[in-house]
């Protein structure tokens, strides 16, 4: 029987309990345990997760902030018979600086962890790191009381960082809430300094809230932002909303996009002899009036015109598969005087004699495409 020691687990316990004594810190609790590999004839058991039980082990501390390292410490101590270790950071040796140095502001700081099992000689191995926000002892409650106070306003300065005060009204919703002089303002030590670790959907008012709260976005952060009135998610290079919009042509109806619409751009629908366009069942015209759609050669943009039944000759042909010579329904005098449509598409084509027009080869006709040639005379 072998044992390999390595930290499965560090549970933190305890990072923001006010410790009220002569000697300012906060309490550290943390279970770790082992691998023991057992060999047995016949099987092959590993991975079993025991306490690492009265075991002399070094925990070192540091607390740094957004500038760099405040603070580190360490605590040379035996875990209990069930691997429990509970320490107070701040009353370890120093290392770097001292804990009395630290200015506790009521911002976010962090506390990382190392470990060294004294008996293995590995040296020290990094466990964990915690957001903390400690509230140290009053720096100027004289009899170790925090005051209570209607109004920031019935204060009176001087004012040493990290003094507080209990505020029975504070924020829109008159909560009470503990607060802390951070050197310039008292501000709530229950504010949420990192909003994008919520399980709650958070809410910004627009873009530039939004861009306050989340300063380093990670892939799947979500904000509902009130100015677009939608669920934005972060794609790790822009926010994107998820919520529908209905935009060129298209319109809303409830939860279903639909078409029609106004076009807010110009739009274009590229169509090959393969992937071709048609719209089918279009009622069929008895007013003299009616005009007709028709595609401008260079642009492709389609256009209206208007013409008379006096002015035109046009025949519906149903073509079939490959075909793509038509007879014109008058004697061809000028070709300029002919518009082919074929599924309501204007397209171009060759006369080959004076009855007979030959369409482009791009257009080659499948089963049943409908060709309409409307002459002028």
């Amino acid at each position: 029987m072998r044992f390999i020691h390595k930290i499965l687990l560090f549970l933190f316990l305890s990072t923001s309990t006010i410790v009220l004594g002569q000697t300012p810190g906060f309490n550290y609790q943390a279970l770790i345990l082992n691998t023991e590999e057992i060999q047995i004839p016949g099987t092959d058991i590993s991975e079993n997760k025991v306490p690492l039980g009265l075991e002399d082990i070094t925990l070192r501390f540091t607390i740094t902030n957004e500038a760099g390292i405040e603070y580190i410490e360490e605590h040379t101590i035996t875990t209990d018979e069930n691997g429990m270790v509970s320490v107070i950071v701040g009353e370890g040796t120093p290392i770097t600086y001292t804990f009395g140095d630290i200015i506790w502001d009521g911002k976010l700081k962090y506390l990382n962890v190392e470990l060294n099992i004294l008996s293995n000689n590995e040296g020290f191995v990094f466990l964990d790191t915690q957001k903390i926000l400690y509230i140290p002892h009053p720096a100027s409650g004289g009899n170790g009381k925090v005051r209570i106070v209607t109004s920031l306003g019935s204060l009176t300065p001087p004012y040493v960082i990290g003094d507080l005060v209990w505020l029975t009204d504070y924020g829109p919703n008159g909560n009470p809430t503990l607060m802390i002089w951070d050197g310039t303002n008292w501000v709530p030590v229950n504010d949420d300094y990192d909003p994008t670790n919520e399980l709650g959907l958070i809410v910004v008012a627009d873009n530039a809230v939004r861009d306050s709260q989340f300063t380093n976005p990670n892939i799947g952060d979500q904000v509902w932002n009130q100015a677009c009135g939608c669920i934005e998610v972060y794609d790790g290079n822009n926010w994107v909303s998820i919520t529908s919009e209905a935009l060129n042509g298209l319109h809303k109806d409830g939860n279903t996009i639909k078409l029609g619409g106004n076009l807010i751009e110009p739009t274009e629908i590229v169509t090959s002899a393969t992937n071709t366009l048609a719209i089918k069942n279009l009622e069929e015209s008895n007013a003299s009036d009616d005009k007709i759609v028709v595609v401008e050669k260079n642009t492709g943009i389609l256009r209206t015109k208007t013409l008379t039944s006096s002015q035109q000759k046009q025949i519906v042909i149903i073509a079939t598969d490959g075909q793509i010579e038509f007879s014109t329904p008058l004697t061809i005098t000028n070709t300029d005087r002919i518009d082919v449509y074929r599924n309501g598409v204007r397209i171009e084509f060759t006369a080959i004699n004076n009855t007979t027009i030959r369409l482009e080869p791009e257009a080659q006709c499948y089963q049943d495409d409908k060709i309409r040639i409307v002459q002028l005379y």
